[in-house]
């Protein structure tokens, strides 16, 4: 009765352990398939150099433009009848998180350019002035139209040469110091005026480099949590548990099955065995046909033996069908060789 316990201790052990490692690698699996950390971007700051660009010219009296002396930002502007072009930029800053001071400095350059020359021009006049808010500045610049023509008319005559194109190029040469909460960033930025002189009479205002962003971010990583048997844990931990789990689980696994395999070999082995010692040597091999025949299946291994040994006939073990027989005349003794009469005969 011991070992019969003990056999079947260990089946239901083995059951529980294969459950066990299944659970664990399944488990294991979704923990390695779970980045162990989650990266995210966190902004420090944020700061956009906006600039917009406005224009009003002092214009001669003309029928175009109704005999009116200024004309401003959006209305054409016809090169021979401009006489001062004043441009303005109208710098803002959006941050995040909000400005607390801002100082600017600004250096204006102007170049008049044509096909194969160009020229420094003075900027007559610059005029800064404050927005009285914490994130604008304002710098307007004068440009001599008058000037600027004769000048063009004066290079071509000197060159030989006349182009239907000239370009007056403006460039706000800009540093801004800005003042966050815990930081001061000072920062460069050129915005830029390209006023096009055209052969059909007109000047046409261009912009670019309106825009300048400044930002700093930090790369954070957290770990990651997954959910093991109803714990949430940190992933990291849960790959260190379930690797060396799943190892010990499995040798376990291994190590029960191959007992109970152990065991169902030893008692095959060991019917044999008891039937030679105790049929004294009436055990042969061969092939039984038990049809048409009346089988009596024993299911005692001692009865089994008690009826070899009364007719004197030899056992037969037919390996295709996996079983021991006594044939007598008309009936067949067979053996029902599933280890049970051995676990009873082990019991006696």
């Amino acid at each position: 009765m011991v070992k019969k316990d003990i056999v079947k201790y260990v089946q239901v052990l083995s059951v529980i352990l294969l459950a066990l490692l299944t659970l664990t690698l399944v488990e294991m699996i979704i923990a390695y398939r779970t980045p162990e950390y989650q990266v995210h971007t966190v902004s420090n700051y944020r700061v956009e150099y906006v600039t917009e660009v406005s224009y009003n010219a002092s214009v001669k009296p003309s029928l175009l433009y109704g005999n009116r002396s200024n004309v401003s930002t959006g209305e054409p502007l016809y090169t021979r009848l401009v006489k001062e072009l004043n441009i303005c930029f109208v710098y803002n800053i959006k941050s995040s998180p909000p400005a607390l001071s801002s100082k600017y400095e600004v250096t204006p350059r102007a170049i008049l350019r044509s096909e194969g020359w160009d020229k420094v021009i003075d900027v007559e006049k610059i005029q800064h002035e404050s927005n009285n808010r914490a994130n604008g500045f304002t710098a307007c610049i004068s440009i001599n139209f008058t000037k600027v023509l004769r000048d063009i008319t004066t290079i071509e005559k000197e060159i030989g040469v006349r182009r239907d194109k000239h370009n007056i190029t403006i460039i706000m040469d800009t540093s801004v110091e800005t003042l966050l909460h815990n930081k001061t960033l000072r920062s460069k930025m050129s915005p830029t005026v390209t006023l096009q002189i055209n052969d059909d009479g007109r000047t046409y205002v261009i912009t670019k480099n309106l825009k300048e962003v400044e930002e700093n971010s930090t790369t954070l990583k957290s770990p990651t949590t997954v959910n093991i048997m109803g714990l949430t844990v940190p992933t990291s931990s849960a790959r260190a548990t379930l690797l060396p789990l799943s190892v010990i689980l499995g040798v376990t696994t291994a190590i029960s099955i191959g007992l109970l395999l152990k065991h169902g070999k030893e008692e095959k082995k060991n019917v044999e065995e008891i039937l030679k010692e105790r049929l004294k040597g009436k055990l042969i091999r061969g092939t039984v046909d038990n049809s048409g025949v009346a089988e009596v299946t024993l299911h005692n291994i001692e009865d089994f033996i008690t009826i070899a040994n009364e007719h004197r006939n030899d056992v037969i073990y037919d390996q295709t069908k996996g079983k021991y027989y006594v044939i007598d005349l008309n009936t067949i003794y067979s053996l029902n060789n599933d280890n049970s009469q051995l676990r009873k005969s082990e019991e006696k």
